[in-house]
């Protein structure tokens, strides 16, 4: 990938187009003179490869994806330095996330975006309205109200307003169906894709399964609409192609070095203090009837058995844990921390699950019958994700066959676990299940854990946020001093209160 090389002509390129002072309109607006040679002559390609790899690389940040996000949904915890698996945030953290999503990959995004226009290449123009949509929409999950429609404008609008959640929703899904539009396979090729390999197929099924992952999001908030857009697009896949198999997974595949090697690998080349819930092992191990296999690739085994951290310890008493807390709880599987562990933005197997609830609430056609249907793939998408590399980590004595394949092992699982359906427990079946199949993507986990409140999760032991696991991020600090009024006026739209434990517009659980 190259990346330092495609960072500086990013810079280079996007220093030409803007003056970046903040995070400023909406992202269908072109502040670039139509007949400007430069960007007729501009190399839209290496702008996507960055903006993918920026993105990817923020999303899955130690801090960010897995201290706060993986923490707090519970799929890790800390054996040392445990502020934020106790809710203790670092308030550069999120001033450096913000400032990343909108001055760093948004702009970005905006730039190629631009490009594409200027050069009436629809396909660039789609790939970046995916793009920005996934960046729009986990900022306002994470945060609530946020600069949108006056963002990215560089200094243009250096004082951008806050929009409304349920307005940037809106807006969001509708720049998703315009991108579906434009995507076309027949199309203009496209060059620097580290996500799809030009693959215009997929990044239209991209587009309409994320479509899908907000449309289930909002749908406590917009029931209707939810319905209507979901028959719509399940009913019609020639139109709306969505996600087949975990060979359109939405996934960056890292390099096996340094600087384009997985944050995750980077982080344990100098520490040594993530370890897998106990939240997670005593749902797939401990209180399970029988073995989930995934558990197997989840967790570096202690033996022949496996043993979690709770979360939110002190560090002295996670040092302490079960005599010594590094060395008895089991770290974070190898799978996630190599060099070229995948940097998952979206899965077939959350997609079906996203399936599942839809038809389990009659959102789409089909009733108990397909949820059901949907679940059950959930799961087999879940361990077919790993295939062989979940084979390699199981002791063949625990297999149920010598020639078992994912497939097998998830047979085996269905076959005699507490999580076979039940239509009586369908909507904690399912949210349980997407939690577990969505590990090591801790802020969608988390995110999804706030809308349906399963699996029930118990807070921090040692938390400090009043017994409660947060809900959202507050807002950067950055902000109070940069742009004050509009950040006031963006508390006003939250509820008038900016913090952790604050709900955003969708969640009503």
């Amino acid at each position: 990938m190259k990346k330092l090389n495609i960072i500086g002509i990013s810079l280079i390129l996007i220093s030409f187009l803007f003056v970046i002072n903040s995070c400023t309109k909406d992202f269908e607006e072109i502040n670039t003179n139509p007949n400007d040679a430069e960007l007729s002559k501009a190399s839209p390609s290496m702008l996507l490869t960055n903006s993918i790899e920026s993105m990817t690389d923020r999303v899955q940040e130690i801090f960010l994806g897995e201290e706060m996000g993986n923490c707090w949904a519970q799929h890790e915890a800390k054996c040392q330095y445990t502020d934020e698996d106790r809710y203790i945030y670092r308030t550069s953290v999120v001033n450096n996330s913000w400032a990343s999503f909108y001055a760093a990959n948004g702009m970005d995004v905006q730039a190629l975006y631009n490009v594409a226009v200027v050069q009436k290449h629809n396909n660039y123009q789609g790939v970046a309205l995916v793009l920005k949509s996934y960046i729009a929409s986990l900022l306002t999950d994470l945060f609530g109200p946020i600069p949108y429609s006056e963002a990215w404008k560089g200094a243009e609008n250096t004082l951008p307003k806050y929009d409304s959640q349920e307005s940037i929703y809106k807006d969001v899904l509708a720049k998703l169906a315009e991108a579906n539009t434009l995507l076309d396979d027949h199309g203009d090729g496209i060059e620097g894709d580290i996500l799809f390999d030009g693959d215009i197929l997929k990044w239209k099924k991209f587009a309409n399964s994320l479509r899908m992952r907000l449309l289930l999001r909002m749908s406590g908030k917009d029931a209707a609409t939810a319905t209507t857009e979901l028959t719509k697009m399940i009913g019609d896949p020639t139109t709306y192609p969505i996600f087949e198999s975990n060979d359109d997974n939405a996934a960056l595949k890292y390099l096996g070095s340094a600087p384009n090697n997985h944050p995750m690998n980077e982080n344990r080349k100098t520490r040594d203090d993530h370890r897998v819930s106990k939240t997670l092992v005593d749902m797939m191990w401990t209180n399970s009837p029988n073995l989930d296999y995934r558990i197997c690739i989840y967790a570096e085994r202690i033996g022949n058995s496996f043993e979690g951290m709770p979360n939110g310890l002190t560090s002295s008493k996670a040092l302490a844990y079960k005599g010594n807390g590094i060395k008895n709880t089991c770290k974070v599987g190898s799978y996630f921390t190599q060099a070229t562990a995948p940097g998952m933005l979206m899965s077939y197997a959350e997609l079906q699950f996203i399936l599942a609830e839809a038809a389990f609430k009659g959102y789409v056609p089909g009733g108990m019958t397909k949820a059901e249907e949907y679940y059950y793939e959930g799961i087999y998408g879940s361990y077919a994700q790993f295939g062989d590399d979940l084979i390699a980590k199981v002791p063949a004595a625990w297999l149920p066959s010598a020639d078992a394949n994912s497939d097998s092992l998830a047979a085996d699982y269905i076959a005699k676990d507490i999580y076979g359906w039940d239509a009586a427990k369908g909507m904690e079946l399912i949210a349980s299940q997407r939690w577990a199949a969505t590990f090591d993507q801790g802020l969608q986990s988390w995110i999804e854990w706030r809308r349906t409140g399963f699996p029930v999760l118990i807070p921090a032991e040692d938390g400090t946020n009043n017994g409660k696991i947060p809900v959202r991020f507050p807002y950067p600090t950055d902000e109070a001093a940069r742009n004050p009024t509009a950040l006031g006026e963006g508390v006003k739209l939250l509820g008038g209160s900016d913090d952790l434990n604050t709900r955003v517009w969708w969640d009503v659980n």
